[in-house]
């Protein structure tokens, strides 16, 4: 689903406006519904207005597979075999992780890469499409949890990497310097 469906969805589901969407973002209902549309593409600076704004969380992921051109991202799964209940999110993301753990530990790191016969690499191969399913299930759950309990996706996510920071996982973001006032 293009991003403008989705911000459609995501407007829909939240019950607002295009209006509103507009000002949020300062931009004009008519720019909204083309966006919404298809007829115009999300900028970069719309989207991450609305991602903040809105605090959707299939917003969020498809913002993010558009950013990366589908490179780091979970598609939101909305197939015909899909149950995105909370419950069946939970039980999926159990049996993922599981498939993953034992995916991982078939693998042996301790050869070269260059050197592994054609059945290691295959599990290698496997490990990576079994952490993926499983990371899948993972961003499915935050967002159905988020979403039916009403946590915000975004301040679950800056809560965890405060968390990282005060553990030394990773550095501190460098606050954005205000801008200089003019002589």
């Amino acid at each position: 689903m293009a991003i403008g469906e989705v911000l459609r969805e995501a407007r829909l589901q939240l019950g607002i406006t295009q209006e509103q969407i507009g000002g949020i973002a300062y931009i004009s209902p008519k720019t909204v519904s083309a966006y919404e549309t298809g007829r115009r593409a999300v900028t970069p600076e719309v989207m991450e207005v609305l991602v903040k704004q809105l605090d959707h969380p299939r917003l969020c992921m498809e913002a993010a597979a558009v950013v990366t051109g589908g490179a780091y991202c979970s598609p939101w799964l909305d197939g015909e075999r899909v149950d995105l209940h909370r419950v069946s999110v939970w039980a999926k993301v159990l049996e993922e992780l599981e498939e993953a753990t034992y995916a991982v530990g078939a693998v042996c790191l301790v050869n070269h890469p260059q050197t592994d016969d054609c059945e290691a690499m295959r599990r290698v191969q496997e490990s990576l499409m079994q952490l993926l399913d499983a990371r899948v299930a993972i961003d499915h759950y935050a967002a159905v949890i988020c979403r039916d309990f009403g946590f915000s996706i975004s301040a679950v996510y800056q809560a965890h990497r405060l968390k990282l920071e005060s553990r030394g996982y990773v550095k501190p973001r460098q606050k954005k310097a205000a801008p200089k006032a003019v002589r």
